[in-house]
Formats: structure tokens, sequence, C-alpha cells
């Protein structure tokens, strides 16, 4: 069944008043409701941005499976404004103001490059395609607000590439609840942290391992204790990788793994303590792939359409 889409170009508000470029699609009946992507791409200064080829296979394979996906551009990067930080700090404040937006339903439109009648315009063609039901398309005309209603989320995947990986990282699972958040890092730049990061490498690296740590300890305490949602954490590499060897990423996924095992009760039988750990990471190998995925797309999407449970 072909599910239809409704997109939305636009210019979004971030925390700090700058207008960050965006692609937005919402998909209608058949696709799994309370679901959304968001998409973070490449580094800037390097020609990353939303149309990625990596970013723009992504989101064909995954856009109407999910009731919304989010892709937009970096400051500094496309139409955004403002310019790259030095340690990614300024791009995760971009960041939660996106996931800021899908926790609370209101897609918030800048001022400066949408109109009050560019507002009700959208309300009126999401609402005559079916995507806006009319009690809401009502209530939200009539609000004096820049926000275009979003359909709730509950379960949401942070999916980066490179540099885009770096940043979702960054976003720990407590800071949205309600968005039930899982990761797919795709081409991690750990060998190059240093450069994209400087002195915050380590605290992204930390990031990581608390997140997974802390998804083995709490499937390994199962309900009631655990929580509703448990973060996963995928990643996906290319053995040709061209700034992280194969070696390097095996190894720090070994450490990782160790990481978690360590937190868990000594008592807790090794079975299900490696079960733990397994769901909590999981590492795909793409054989002879390189950083930049030309050609080879498809595997990536692939990987991570079999792998995010909400899909199935």
């Amino acid at each position: 069944m072909l599910v239809e889409t409704f997109s939305l170009s636009c210019f979004v508000q971030s925390h700090d008043g700058r207008a960050l470029e965006a692609e937005v699609v919402l998909a209608g009946s058949g696709a799994r409701a309370g679901t959304a992507v968001v998409y973070l791409h490449p580094y800037p200064p390097l020609g990353g941005q939303l149309r990625n080829n990596v970013v723009q296979e992504l989101s064909a394979a995954l856009d109407r499976r999910v009731a919304l996906s989010f892709a937009f551009n970096l400051r500094g990067a496309g139409r955004s404004e403002g310019r790259t930080s030095w340690t990614g700090a300024a791009e995760l404040e971009d960041l939660r103001a996106v996931l800021g937006m899908l926790a609370s339903g209101r897609l918030q439109l800048h001022p400066r490059f949408h109109s009050s009648a560019d507002r009700r315009s959208l309300l009126a063609q999401m609402h005559a395609r079916g995507f806006l039901a009319p009690a809401a398309a009502a209530a939200a005309a009539a609000a004096d607000q820049d926000a275009i209603p979003l359909p709730p989320i509950s379960r949401t995947l942070l999916c980066g590439y490179s540099y885009g990986s770096m940043l979702a990282a960054g976003i720990a699972p407590a800071e949205f609840p309600r968005l039930g958040i899982d990761y797919a890092l795709i081409s991690f730049p750990y060998s190059v942290l240093w450069a994209l990061a400087l002195q915050r490498r380590g605290w992204y690296l930390q990031r990581i391992a608390e997140t997974v740590s802390g998804a083995a300890a709490a499937k390994a305490a199962g309900p009631p204790a655990s929580p509703e949602h448990i973060p996963r954490t995928l990643f996906v590499a290319g053995t040709a990788d061209n700034f992280t060897p194969i070696a390097t990423y095996a190894r720090w996924w070994e450490q990782l793994r160790s990481q978690a095992l360590q937190a868990l009760p000594q008592t807790l039988h090794a079975d299900a303590a490696a079960d733990a750990v397994d769901y909590a990471l999981t590492a795909v190998r793409t054989t002879n792939a390189d950083h930049g995925w030309l050609r080879r797309e498809t595997e990536v999407a692939d990987a991570i359409v079999s792998w995010w449970s909400p899909l199935h």
C-alpha cells in the first residue's frame, strides 16, 4: 500500500532565534503511528547538508514508514543561519530545539520567514489532505502563534551520519523521555572526534558509554524496575572507512560492551547479562564500504530498517 505523505519545506526557530532550514514529512495511514525519525547530516564546512547522499537514501527508506520525519540543516549549512561551532555545543542546542518541537507537538515556524498567511495556508492544506482534523485545524488557525500542530510522538530514532552521529549521541535519553529515543550512529567519526569537538571529545564518548550502560542495566532489571522505554544504539560502519579503521571501531565497541557488563549486578547470570548488553548495543560492519557510502547507501538503510523494532 502506498502511504500518502505531506512534505513541508520551512524555516524553524532555534534556541537563540536563528533560523534553521528544515524538511518535515508527515505520513498518513499505513505509517507507524507515534514514530519519528530525525536526520543529522555530516560536517557543514566539508559540504555536509540535509541533501547528503546517505541522508537522502535514509529518507527514501523511512519517510513513509514513520508518522513524522525531520531533516534540517545545521547552522552554517545550506540556508540555515549561523556558523559551525568548534565543539558541537551550539548544534546540540539546535537539535534540542527540534526535539522540543516534537515533544510539544508544535512545529515552531520562524516568524521572519513565514507570515501568518503562510501558516494559515499550510493549515488549510494539511486539513484538505487529511493530515489535520477539522477541530485541530480550526483551533490552530485561531491561535495567535507561529506553530503548526504535529502528531504525538512516543518513539524517535535519532539517525546521525558522521558529524551528525556525534550530535545524536550527545542527547541523553532522559532529556526527552516522552519521545522514547533510540540511536542509529552511522560512520561515527571516532578517530577524528578531537578535530570536531576539541576539548569535548571525552564528553561525547562518555555520553555514549552512559547511554549504553544505562540501557543494559535497565534491560537487566526488567519490569517493573525498568522504564517504559529502554534506548537502543546501533552503529553502522564500513570496513574501509577513510577516517577510522575497522579494528579501532571494534576495540571501541568491545570497550563499550565491557563497561556495560561491568555495570551490571555481579549476581546476574552471564547469559542474561550478555542479552542485556546485546539489546543496548548493536554494531553492523559493512565490507569494503568507506566513509562516503557512495553506491552503498541502501545497505545503511537496510541495516536500520531491519534493526529498529517500531518498524516491525
